[in-house]
């Protein structure tokens, strides 16, 4: 199934903030209006999806624990599922169902001088709900990005709260 590049399906999805300091960035759908199910889920539209990671709220590497999920991943049709953070080992996983995984990752090691580096998901497998006959979504899905929480080390925590404990 091809949609024309006009459809509301196909425009591209930037900017929307999933946790401070990280957008989505390009090959993202926007929500699907008709499914109140895929408010907060965001959906691969492209082989390559970029998330931006702010240098100024993640200046050094922190965990990044991502929850994503295959459109159509079976033992028959397994899934490659490849995430590349700059300045980072790649980390690459075969996905044989449709399951969530939950993945670690360290965010990106900032070149100088940037204000935001992409942290890129690639998937080989995709397909419509609408034409594998599993759903009325129309467009064509790669992985769906369920959660994301970045795992900040202890003493940062602390002293966040800290902060917000302390008067004036």
């Amino acid at each position: 199934m091809h949609l024309p590049s006009n459809s509301r399906f196909e425009q591209p999805m930037e900017g929307r903030e999933l946790s401070t300091g990280i957008r989505l960035g390009r090959g993202w759908h926007p929500p699907d209006p008709t499914d109140p199910g895929d408010a907060g889920t965001a959906w691969t539209r492209s082989p390559r999806a970029t998330l931006q990671i702010s240098a100024g709220h993640f200046p050094e590497p922190v965990p990044l624990r991502l929850t994503l999920r295959a459109s159509c991943a079976s033992p028959e049709r397994p899934a490659t599922l490849q995430l590349l953070s700059p300045g980072q080992p790649p980390v690459q996983r075969q996905l044989r169902s449709t399951a969530p995984i939950t993945l670690l990752l360290p965010t990106p090691r900032h070149a100088p001088g940037a204000d935001s580096t992409a942290l890129t998901l690639e998937i080989d497998l995709f397909a419509s709900p609408l034409l594998e006959g599993t759903g009325s979504d129309e467009r064509q899905l790669g992985l769906a990005l369920l959660d994301l929480a970045p795992r900040w080390p202890l003493r940062r925590r602390l002293r966040a709260v800290l902060a917000r404990l302390r008067p004036g």
